[in-house]
């Protein structure tokens, strides 16, 4: 079998598109589908000092956009946020620690999260996020998720 390949071509000419940020959000999930796979994709952006994240884009209606979450004073906020590292959960452990709305997102059968920080000029602008079942994804996975996420930061300064 063939790994797929992501066309980091389509996510730059994504960004020259009319209707921004959603041009860019939409190529980024349709990039994810493709890739990876994901029962839900959200993308996140850090506010800084609020101790919360706007959600800017979701491919699920149960996570509307324009949302605040209170992520910057979790571990993961420590982690992702005020870090810049990428965080990957392959387990109903890992998504209670990481996630206040652990519940929801374990009702949707997703025991695995792989998210990647967006990162400009060396702090954390976004996180781009990926739910699916358990072990969906796996440590190679993430830094090419992570070079995805990068194509995210001009919609999130």
């Amino acid at each position: 079998m063939t790994p797929k390949v992501v066309d980091f071509s389509a996510l730059l000419v994504a960004q020259t598109k009319p209707n921004q940020p959603y041009s860019l959000f939409r190529a980024v999930q349709d990039t994810c589908e493709t890739r990876f796979g994901f029962r839900f994709l959200t993308i996140l952006k850090n506010l800084p000092g609020t101790g919360n994240v706007m959600r800017m884009h979701s491919s699920e209606a149960d996570y509307p956009t324009g949302v605040f979450k209170p992520m910057g004073l979790t571990q993961w906020g420590r982690v992702v946020l005020d870090g810049g590292q990428s965080w990957l959960g392959n387990s109903r452990e890992d998504v209670f620690w990481a996630f206040p709305d652990a519940e929801l997102i374990l009702s949707k059968g997703c025991e695995a999260c792989a998210c990647a920080p967006v990162l400009w000029a060396g702090r954390c602008i976004g996180v781009l996020s990926l739910n699916s079942t358990r072990d969906s994804y796996s440590s190679e996975d993430m830094a090419e998720l992570t070079l995805i996420a990068q194509s995210l930061a001009p919609a999130l300064i």
